[in-house]
């Protein structure tokens, strides 16, 4: 009695038939993928690379030993004054600050660090800043958000403070890390220009709190100085003491000392390689792209050319 022969199922034709048409169109797929790779490669060559900038700052605070005014609230304010702003909310004002218009107003007294900032609208000939040329596409997508939005084109405004305080909101990043120390980071393909920002922006808010600090020091001492004088309390006197003397010892690091608020922990550091765009990403992507592609290709042209059952 014959063995029956096994049924091939359906599923199976058709995966037979699928290898066979990609198969029989194995060139122009190997074609296409190889056009997709080339192109990334010339898009490779091309393109900009950018390295990570990583600047980290410690409060100056670890370096002063201040006395501990923790548990004078109460004895200060029975002595009728309050506690000296302490160096930890110093360092969350410094943060604040860094990217204020008020510091981009002092950073932008360097001349030289803002003409390389905004190189692309410097004119050198001229000696001052005009509206960098747009090429078609730009006016076209200009014109075309005024005729749907309303909005006009807007009116050049050379590089000014403000622009200066949301560039630097825009490149740079902050982050505390997890021992107290702030992260400054950025993605640039000027790493030198970035570094020298971020040394000047943070210099400049240090010297900023420090002149804040000195414009209110002496006073502020003198005030303290008067309360012990009339104080009678025992226990006043001595909240007036430390404070008297958290005071001073704040007034020496802002007098002996570079920096007043924060200050490099180590030197800004540069990524060693780029790290945009990723080569080895890009062009497998590429390669994946040019697969299915080509794939798609012959299908369709296998369904286009494919005869008809009468």
């Amino acid at each position: 009695m014959p063995k029956p022969q096994p049924v091939q199922t359906t599923d199976e034709i058709y995966l037979t038939e699928l290898f066979a048409i990609l198969w029989k169109g194995k060139y122009l797929i190997f074609l296409i993928t190889l056009v997709t790779i080339i192109l990334s490669s010339v898009y490779l060559r091309n393109s900009v690379r950018t390295y990570s900038v990583e600047a980290v700052f410690k409060p100056v605070v670890e370096a002063s030993g201040g006395p501990n005014l923790s548990g004078l609230s109460g004895l200060a304010s029975l002595a009728g004054v309050s506690l000296p702003t302490s160096n930890s909310s110093d360092f969350l004002t410094y943060q604040k600050l860094l990217f204020s218009e008020e510091i981009a107003q002092r950073v932008f007294a360097n001349a030289g660090l803002v003409i390389k900032l905004f190189k692309g609208e410097w004119n050198s000939e001229l000696g001052l800043f005009e509206a960098p040329e747009t090429g078609k596409i730009s006016e076209i997508k200009q014109l075309v958000r005024s005729v749907v939005t309303g909005v006009e084109k807007r009116k050049y405004i050379p590089p000014n403070a403000k622009r200066l305080s949301l560039l630097m909101e825009k490149k740079l990043k902050l982050s505390m890390e997890g021992n107290g120390f702030l992260l400054i980071s950025t993605e640039t393909s000027k790493p030198d220009i970035m570094i020298k920002l971020i040394l000047n922006a943070s210099q400049e808010t240090d010297d900023l709190l420090k002149e804040r600090f000195f414009s209110t020091a002496e006073e502020t001492l003198e005030f303290y100085y008067q309360k012990l004088v009339a104080s009678r309390s025992p226990e006043h006197r001595e909240a007036l003491a430390k404070l008297i003397s958290a005071e001073d010892q704040k007034l020496m690091l802002a007098t002996n000392k570079t920096n007043f608020v924060a200050e490099p922990l180590t030197n800004p550091s540069v990524s060693l390689y780029p790290t945009s765009p990723k080569a080895s990403l890009f062009l497998m992507l590429g390669a994946v792209l040019g697969l299915s592609i080509g794939v798609a290709v012959v299908l369709v042209g296998h369904a286009i050319t494919k005869p008809r059952a009468e």
